[in-house]
């Protein structure tokens, strides 16, 4: 049967599971929106900002699982994907960015919004941003390309992928060749049996071990099976800021977060004498190790696994290095500690009680008698707390960046990782706009999104999208009129002189009632507690914004602490 290249793109994205596709149309995309109308499966989501599309795309792959699809007409609609495709990128979401392109009987003659080469090439725009960035030159290469575009940012070390379509090559006609995903998609269950031995017998034999989780395990969809193996061998775990919640934090093995805002118990557990330390799917990027402290490095031996080879010894020496998707690797081990366990009980070794006490007389929480502040305007910490109490368990939570994003690290405890970050490029905005993909992706789950004041007035339109679409997203807005993690790191260096980091305070309640969505401001402790499982319960679109304290200083002292040590060990080499 023949049908145009435009209806077997969406019918390959149909097989592939894409429910929703997030952007802004153009005259270029007019064929994909033809072939749109001629089917129901997949559904156009009208971003305010081709940004923000990416954004959603972006939480709509995380929570989902499946690849996540955005598109931009030519021209400007392009140059306004980068930021989003930036970010996604750097975290490692698979995306398909799909971007229109001038016909090909005009290359090179100047026409509107031109894409290609005489014009602002796309192709060349996206590559350094992307696994893989491509432009459709015939009918008969389209298939080919998109599927390798799709195994490629679903393989491996996942990332976004590009691919330009001239609106021309849209409109011909083909056969249909729709192949089974299986055909040109791979599984990376592969890991070096040698060394699994080698590392079983190191964390079996451990005086004092510790297990790292990165976010390669929640990509492996191996938290259950890091669970297992911490069980099995009673080792006290601690994840990256990204990885939150990959161990619940509510279990006696836990040690929190490790990095950015996190955790004393973590901070000191890892620094104080560890032997063998399992780190898996980490990088042990700055967030993480406050700039690559070298007290973070086990006396003995790392053990290092990640699907990415390149990742591997680039900022610790891996004794034992092991590629590999995580899952496969941490069951393999799994398998060999039960063989030595008869030999020896690892928990006689290593005392369950004295991991409780260290973490009883360490602590989890800094400043935990603000918490429960009373005071006016609203404390952070008590906002975190009051929060955590009326938390859904199964609710999902995104995290947009700025102060608000060390408010949520360090106080609120999660037993699943079911909170996002954008962590690789810290994009302010993200999760303003990311909620609603995500909500998308899981419809029964509530989905809220803690943002700051300067993120909302970044991508806060897109409260309009969520509105034009049903998407009851909750945003709890912390309104402390400046760009407050910007604010608190300049004062490192430049003192109370801080530049462009404060403004007038901005009234976003009112601005999210202008979007047709609910809107509460909140001025002090206790309300946020009775609005949110009534906002929740609404089905509606809803933004909380709630005045804080914008003299409170995030935990990041020891990330400021641990950049400055690493100049100075580099004024010293």
């Amino acid at each position: 049967m023949k049908i145009n290249t435009a209806q077997l793109f969406l019918k390959y994205l149909e097989k592939e599971g894409v429910e929703y596709l997030f952007g802004v149309p153009g005259t270029a995309l007019v064929p994909i929106y033809d072939a749109l109308n001629k089917q129901k499966a997949i559904k156009p989501i009208l971003s305010k900002h081709e940004e923000g599309a990416a954004f959603m795309a972006d939480g709509y792959a995380r929570i989902s699982g499946n690849i996540g699809v955005c598109y931009g007409t030519s021209g400007p609609g392009s140059t306004n994907l980068v930021t989003g495709v930036a970010n996604a990128y750097m975290d490692e979401v698979p995306l398909l960015v799909l971007t229109g392109q001038v016909s090909t009987r005009v290359y090179g003659k100047g026409t509107f919004q031109d894409s290609t080469k005489e014009g602002v090439d796309s192709v060349a725009m996206f590559d350094p941003l992307t696994k893989f960035s491509e432009m459709i030159i015939s009918k008969y290469k389209m298939p080919e390309t998109l599927r390798e575009a799709i195994r490629i940012a679903t393989s491996g070390k996942n990332g976004p992928v590009h691919i330009s379509f001239p609106k021309d090559i849209m409109m011909e006609e083909i056969e249909e060749t729709l192949l089974p995903h299986g055909s040109y998609k791979v599984e990376s269950n592969y890991f070096d049996r040698k060394l699994v031995i080698d590392a079983t017998e190191k964390l079996v034999n451990a005086e004092k071990p510790a297990m790292l989780l990165g976010y390669g395990v929640i990509k492996a969809n191996a938290t259950m099976e890091a669970l297992e193996l911490a069980e099995m061998l009673n080792i006290p775990v601690a994840t990256s800021p990204k990885a939150k919640g990959a161990f619940p934090e509510d279990h006696p093995l836990s040690l929190g977060v490790l990095g950015f805002s996190g955790s004393p118990a973590a901070e000191k557990y890892l620094r104080s004498d560890v032997d063998v330390l399992l780190a898996l799917g980490t990088s042990f990027n700055q967030v993480t190790t406050s700039s690559w402290d070298p007290e973070l490095a086990p006396s003995n031996c790392l053990i290092h696994v990640n699907i990415d080879p390149a990742e591997i010894g680039k900022n610790y020496l891996a004794d034992i290095p092991l590629v590999g998707d995580c899952q496969a690797v941490i069951n393999e081990i799994s398998f060999r500690v039960l063989g030595e366990l008869h030999k020896q009980d690892p928990w006689k070794k290593r005392s369950f009680e004295n991991i409780i006490k260290f973490k009883k007389e360490t602590g989890i929480f800094l400043e935990e008698e603000k918490m429960h502040s009373k005071t006016v305007p609203v404390k952070p910490q008590a906002l975190m707390r009051e929060l955590q109490e009326v938390l859904p368990d199964d609710a999902i939570v995104f995290v947009d960046t700025g102060n608000h994003i060390g408010w949520a690290i360090h106080y609120l405890q999660f037993k699943q990782p079911n909170i996002i970050m954008p962590f690789g490029l810290l994009t302010m905005g993200y999760a303003t706009a990311a909620a609603i993909g995500g909500k998308l992706a899981a419809p029964d789950r509530p989905v809220i999104a803690i943002v700051g004041d300067g993120c909302f007035q970044m991508n806060g339109m897109e409260v309009a999208t969520a509105v034009n679409h049903d998407v009851p997203v909750v945003w709890i807005v912390q309104n402390n009129s400046m760009l407050g993690l910007v604010h608190e790191l300049q004062k490192f260096s430049l003192g109370d002189k801080t530049v462009s980091t404060t403004y007038k305070q901005v009234n976003i309640a009112q601005i999210a009632q202008g979007l047709g969505a609910e809107g509460y401001r909140i001025k002090k402790p206790g309300e946020l507690s009775k609005i949110l499982p009534k906002a929740l319960e609404s089905g509606l679109p809803t933004v909380i914004e709630v005045i804080i304290d914008p003299d409170e200083v995030p935990p990041i002292k020891g990330f400021a602490e641990g950049d400055k040590k690493y100049q100075e060990r580099l004024d010293y080499l």
